[in-house]
């Protein structure tokens, strides 16, 4: 007898994306989502018309439920430095409620073993990027009026694309890690980075060089 579908597609979605991500999605079969969700192999077909178009629904939805709130801080927090603060505590937050080792960053994961293979999904995770180097870019540009420093367009973009960049890594990187610290050491060096490009002394000695 067929397994009943949930009634909430959500939940469907939710079960299944946290097989994708923690499998990945070579290693994740279809069964493997029939025993997640509960949902008959025909269910999985009728709701979403295969594995791929399954995992484009879970990675759609884990940018709205777990990234999205993440890029919001960046974007709503009215201190610049301090949003970037929080967008890094959200996540560190989120490996201590996991643990470690973690699944790291599913768009992470995604990046290196779907996207080079597969266009629809090298989509979802640019459009993931750019939001979030936009994130990083605007709580940058509200840091630098508060430093009341003078850094240009130009670096502020070079300074939003290192902290997209480290940050993807970091949460990479916690595949590996086996204790909170070194996610917090490394959060905190990056933002000491940032915090010394936004010194008004760096800035005064920059404009006498």
């Amino acid at each position: 007898m067929p397994r009943p579908r949930l009634k909430s597609r959500e939940n469907l979605v939710q079960n299944a994306m946290w097989v994708f991500w923690t499998k990945g999605y070579y290693a994740t079969s279809v069964d493997d989502l029939v025993k997640a969700t509960g949902v008959a192999r025909s269910g999985i077909y009728s709701e979403f018309g295969g594995k791929a178009e399954a995992f484009q629904s879970c990675l759609a939805h884990y940018r709205k439920v777990v990234t999205g709130p993440a890029i919001a801080i960046l974007n709503d927090q009215e201190d610049g430095l301090q949003a970037i603060r929080q967008y890094f505590s959200y996540f560190i937050d989120k490996h201590r409620q996991h643990g470690l080792p973690g699944p790291g960053c599913f768009i992470a994961n995604v990046v290196t073993e779907v996207a080079p293979h597969s266009e629809a999904v090298d989509r979802e995770v640019s459009a993931h990027k750019a939001k979030l180097q936009q994130g990083f870019k605007a709580a940058l540009r509200r840091a630098v009026g508060q430093a009341r420093c003078d850094l240009s367009p130009s670096e502020i973009e070079s300074l939003a694309n290192f902290l997209t960049i480290a940050s993807q890594g970091l949460w990479s990187y916690a595949r590996t890690m086996h204790e909170l610290t070194e996610i917090e050491n490394f959060a905190r060096d990056a933002l000491v980075l940032v915090e010394a490009k936004l010194s008004p002394i760096q800035e005064e000695y920059r404009s006498d060089r």
